[in-house]
């Protein structure tokens, strides 16, 4: 319609003379020139309103480039109520995916906040743009005091310099540990960065190794205790068809036989004591969890001890764990304290620290002896030692979702043994 809004002048002049004759050359040119100012009055008209329409298209457009898609057109009017229509259809289409965008934006956030891998992102000078919660523990500290760093001054450039996906040991915070590092190269728009993956692999590769372990001593418990019984049966046979001492075998070398024939015996069944000490390694039960109060098991196992035991521990502590393993985990503690630190006390401390229940066994002792083993099977520094007690009590500690770890004592003096198991909320604990 608006396209032959120009043409009406014409035709109504032609209506007119159509209706009233041929008028005279005077009122002809007087009607020429009315119909010619019409008609570039309505041209220009048309020409204004579709330039005001064209410049609010343009604006819009504009904003949409800016980012914002809440910008609706109202244009109305022949094409332009076509292109409005399709115009908002496009505003609306960007807004939902942008939307959909923060959606999934934000679920990966919250994916990664919840991975107990710390994730760290880095511009392409390899500074410090984001890390995830795991990620400042790792550091010990907020992202905040992190951001703008350089990977250098993080300490974590070295890893870059790993192929990706290898098994590192490194110290964190002062806490060792074994980490699977990975590593990819990012690119967003115009701008690139690097992605960097420590993933924890400590207590994996340990139940790996404890595997291997347990499977090793089932064979060599099997094989040695069907060897071991025999012999101690025969030399306890052969001991006793030994002659008398009226017979007249010589008296010393009858003593002799017989005082090998009870070492053999002996040695065999130590040796048998010896396995079986180890294959409660193997034969470990899984927890029975329940919550239970913390300070009656501690005063427990200070009677055991019967030793200068001084308990330190935060009123109201509830544990959700198992209360006889776990006193067997602070019973084999304790001793080492006490044969580590002599006549000195050692102290038994318990608190609450981020929902998690954190004792400390605290000696006076020459400290912790230069080894990384430890907590390895079969090694000890203790001369009558059988090098299982660390190994099970941590492998009790790690099945109920805690952890156990050895460190020097404040000022270098004696060690510190931390134990770590989950509380239980005391709003649902039952009257003990």
């Amino acid at each position: 319609m608006r396209r032959l809004v120009p043409a009406l002048p014409a035709l109504a002049a032609l209506a007119l003379v159509l209706l009233s004759g041929m008028p005279s050359p005077a009122a002809s040119a007087v009607l020429m020139a009315l119909v010619v100012a019409t008609t570039v009055i309505a041209v220009r008209g048309i020409a204004r309103n579709d330039h005001d329409h064209l410049r609010t298209i343009g604006n819009l457009l504009d904003a949409l480039r800016e980012g914002d898609l809440g910008v609706r057109s109202a244009a109305r009017g022949g094409d332009w109520t076509f292109l409005s229509e399709r115009f908002n259809a496009l505003a609306e289409h960007l807004h939902d995916e942008r939307r959909a965008q923060q959606e999934n934006l934000q679920l990966l956030a919250n994916s990664l906040a919840a991975l107990d891998g710390a994730v760290f992102a880095f511009d392409s000078g390899r500074r410090v743009r984001w890390m995830n919660p795991a990620g400042e523990a790792l550091l010990g500290r907020s992202a905040d005091q992190w951001l703008g760093r350089h990977a250098g001054e993080v300490g974590l450039a070295s890893l870059f310099e790993l192929p990706s996906g290898t098994i590192q040991a490194q110290v964190f915070d002062g806490a060792p540990g074994r980490w699977q590092i990975k590593h990819a190269a990012l690119r967003s728009r115009s701008q690139s960065g690097w992605l960097l993956v420590l993933q924890p692999m400590e207590r994996e590769l340990r139940e790996e190794e404890a595997q291997a372990f347990r499977r090793v001593l089932r064979v060599l418990s099997h094989e040695i205790n069907n060897s071991m019984a025999p012999i101690a049966s025969m030399a306890d046979t052969l001991g006793r068809l030994l002659p008398d001492a009226d017979s007249a075998l010589d008296a010393s070398l009858r003593d002799d036989i017989r005082g090998g024939l009870t070492l053999i015996e002996q040695r065999s069944q130590s040796l048998q004591r010896f396995l079986g000490g180890y294959a409660r390694l193997a034969r470990l039960p899984a927890p029975r969890i329940s919550p239970f109060p913390l300070r009656p098991l501690c005063e427990r196992v200070q009677r055991l001890m019967d030793a200068a035991l001084v308990l330190e521990i935060e009123e109201g502590l509830w544990l959700r764990a198992d209360m006889e393993q776990t006193e067997q985990v602070l019973i084999n503690l304790v001793r080492n304290a006490l044969e580590a630190g002599g006549a000195a006390p050692v102290r038994l401390c318990a608190r609450a620290e981020a929902g998690r229940c954190h004792m400390e066994i605290i000696d006076e002792g020459a400290g912790l002896p230069s080894s990384d083993s430890l907590f390895v099977p079969f090694f000890t520094t203790k001369p009558s030692g059988s090098g299982i007690g660390l190994v099970l009590s941590r492998q009790i500690i790690e099945a109920q979702d805690g952890s156990l770890m050895l460190r020097p004592g404040a000022g270098g003096r004696g060690a510190v043994a931390e134990a770590i198991l989950p509380l239980h909320d005391p709003g649902q604990t039952p009257s003990p």
